[in-house]
């Protein structure tokens, strides 16, 4: 009798591991029926342009991306080694909080892995300041991600990076024969904020220079992107266009009459006797831009 007794204990307690151990198995199969957090994946694309404007070839080359996580105010990961393609950039989060910063094309300028060390804080990194890359402006993307505003539950977060610079296209409206010899924009901004400043349009001592085009075959119909600059306070911009307008050489100039903004596409109208520039906000949104009318010197 006592062996038919033990012999039903060990059944029961035989039976009472399988349980458990399906329940270990299953906890290790779905840890979201535990209670554990699925990490998120970001995946960072380039904003495309809206109908008032479509990306030139190149315009959205990706060379080299990274990431950064803030958590606290303090830098706490870095996510490089990351691969962009047609599908955009995945970067799986380690933690699930903070804000996320994404940055492209920046390789030379930004070293991550350095500010790690020297434990940059948040409110500096949103300060961080770049200059020009081999002497030109540099094709730099960059956005960020307030983690913490997200619901948890949400696997897959969208992140779309923005430009940097700014575009300036040509629109050539004369009824007669037009050739544009050079376009130049006076006090250019060599400096810019790797992230858009609500404050500021330019850092405290941004150095300025002229930027002249001088194309060498003049220019005799509208022309997408012949000059990139960073984004920038306006601080004595003037833009100035010699041509030739119907066998007569002219100097089109006047000041611009607003701030050049990063993720724009800004177009120079060229007519008889002046030239308008419009300024347009492109990318997420298209917002009206203003129209400079700008005045004549015939040389």
């Amino acid at each position: 009798m006592k062996n038919v007794k033990k012999a039903s204990a060990a059944r029961l307690a035989a039976l009472w591991c399988g349980v458990f151990g399906l329940m270990a198995c299953s906890d290790s199969e779905h840890p979201n029926e535990g209670g554990t957090a699925t990490l998120p994946t970001v995946r960072t694309l380039v904003a495309e342009y809206d109908k008032q404007g479509v990306a030139l070839d190149g315009e959205e080359q990706i060379d080299h991306i990274q990431a950064c996580q803030f958590v606290d105010g303090s830098l706490a990961h870095v996510y490089d080694n990351l691969e962009f393609g047609h599908a955009g950039c995945q970067i799986q989060l380690t933690d699930y909080q903070g804000s996320l910063y994404v940055l492209a094309n920046t390789e030379g300028l930004i070293d991550l892995h350095d500010l790690h060390d020297r434990n940059i804080t948040e409110e500096e990194w949103k300060q961080t300041v770049l200059s020009l890359k081999d002497d030109k402006e540099a094709h730099f993307f960059s956005g960020s991600l307030n983690l913490d505003e997200h619901d948890k539950s949400q696997v897959e977060l969208p992140l779309s990076i923005k430009r940097g610079v700014s575009r300036f296209d040509v629109d050539i409206q004369t009824a007669g024969i037009t050739s544009i010899k050079s376009i130049t924009l006076k006090n250019v901004a060599r400096n810019v904020f790797l992230f858009s400043n609500p404050g500021a349009h330019s850092p405290t001592l941004v150095d300025r220079r002229d930027t002249t085009i001088t194309f060498s075959q003049p220019l005799t119909e509208d022309k997408a992107g012949v000059l990139y600059v960073y984004e920038q306070a306006n601080d004595g911009l003037e833009i100035t266009v010699n041509a030739v307008i119907d066998g007569q050489e002219k100097t089109l100039s006047s000041p611009l009459s607003g701030h050049i903004r990063r993720n724009t596409i800004n177009k120079i109208i060229v007519r008889k006797d002046y030239i308008s520039v419009n300024l347009n906000v492109t990318l997420d949104e298209w917002e009206p831009g203003n129209d400079t009318e700008l005045e004549v010197q015939n040389s």
